[in-house]
């Protein structure tokens, strides 16, 4: 069992890393860095402080899964919803962005698993209801933002809440299927809210407080759909 873990926890974390690593520079799958094992390649990509963390927090994953495994939902296919998520969280953390190819794969993985769980219908109104809801909530913060640009004075740069959240919350709408898709976007966004929170008193002490500060918002996004997927297979 500690062998099978270990295989599971390291090469999630391995495909973790390597996809945040080619994905935002190719678009496609391509060579990583450190290929072939010659001149320190491997040894400088394991020195590089995201690849461990994604790493230890993989291995971690692989533990709690294999100690305590779902009843009714494979490991297998748990374990591949949290490295998806895991990717989209690490590559928006580094670059603000949630690919559209990502989200695309996302969809394919996400509908197959919604319709097993939920059938067609739920599934479809729960993307449906994720895409929709984000979408709305996306065009009201671009013209707030753009209103309140126009009474500084000041430029419009961009939404904070960008158009690859919409498709992710579409995506966990397949996901967890309607109505299910409501608490996890809700639970995401909260999580988001009390981060803000956090972030912006402790900025304001340290006398650093920037307006229209913005956050990575899809890491939320994906710890409401896990959280909410762990409390239904694990609690339903």
């Amino acid at each position: 069992m500690l062998f099978l873990i270990l295989v599971v926890g390291l090469l999630s974390g391995l495909v973790v890393n390597y996809l945040a690593d080619v994905l935002p520079a190719t678009r496609r799958l391509a060579k990583p860095d450190w290929w072939p094992l010659s001149g320190g390649g491997l040894a400088g990509y394991f020195s590089r402080p995201r690849v461990l963390i994604v790493i230890a927090l993989s291995l971690s994953a692989a533990f709690l899964i294999f100690q305590f495994p779902p009843t009714d939902f494979p490991v297998y296919l748990f374990s591949s919803v949290l490295v998806y998520f895991f990717i989209v969280a690490v590559i928006d953390i580094e670059h603000r962005v949630v690919m559209h190819p990502v989200s695309i794969a996302g969809s394919i993985l996400m509908g197959g698993i919604g319709i097993w769980r939920h059938g067609w219908l739920d599934t479809l109104i729960g993307g449906a209801v994720g895409f929709g809801f984000m979408l709305a909530i996306y065009h009201l913060g671009d013209w707030l933002g753009r209103l309140m640009a126009r009474m500084r004075k000041e430029p419009w740069e961009e939404t904070a809440l960008g158009f690859g959240d919409v498709n992710l919350a579409g995506v966990i709408g397949l996901l967890m299927g309607w109505p299910a898709v409501i608490a996890a976007l809700f639970v995401g966004m909260l999580a988001a809210g009390l981060f803000s929170g956090g972030y912006l008193l402790v900025a304001m002490v340290k006398g650093k407080y920037q307006a229209f500060a913005s956050i990575p918002y899809a890491p939320f996004l994906c710890l409401g759909a896990v959280v909410m997927v762990a409390v239904g297979i694990y609690l339903g």
